[in-house]
């Protein structure tokens, strides 16, 4: 399994950011892999930092434990074949990816830098979940909901 960052930027208004991916227009959170040997909150810097710009990140707060929730989307058997992942210098087939949902809070008002993203939208539990539906990829579709859900849940988002 891919290990892989999904940060959750919550703003002062209690609504989450979701950004436009380009290449596929898809909305999602910002994410990436973890690398070897990161903890989550160095993941999660250096994906924001890639991701919306440094400015950006110099505006977020990450608190020391940011993990909500977990889960995983396993791969069909025929989409395998061309997914590889590098482990101890060893080449083995990509299962799926594993996500570590993760919180952090925007704590001054600078707007995330273009790039992977074509547009982002802070959004609420509600107008989150119309963007998710929009989604045709069962699995990503699934994970953002349940993303959601924990938000709400634990009252991060209204």
């Amino acid at each position: 399994m891919r290990p892989g960052v999904v940060v959750c930027v919550i703003s002062k208004e209690a609504k989450v950011l979701l950004g436009l991916k380009k290449e596929y227009a898809i909305w999602e959170f910002p994410q990436g892999g973890i690398e070897k040997s990161e903890g989550l909150c160095d993941a999660i810097i250096r994906e924001i930092k890639e991701e919306l710009g440094s400015d950006f990140s110099e505006s977020l707060f990450v608190p020391e434990e940011p993990l909500v929730a977990v889960d995983q989307v396993i791969f069909p058997k025929e989409n395998t074949k061309n997914r590889v992942l590098e482990v101890n210098g060893k080449k083995i087939p990509m299962a799926g990816k594993k996500y570590y949902f993760c919180v952090a809070a925007q704590v001054k008002d600078i707007a995330p830098a273009a790039g992977e993203y074509s547009d982002f939208k802070w959004v609420s539990f509600e107008d989150g979940n119309k963007l998710v539906d929009t989604i045709s990829q069962k699995g990503k579709k699934r994970v953002l909901k349940k993303a959601l859900e924990v938000l709400k849940g634990g009252e991060l988002i209204i």
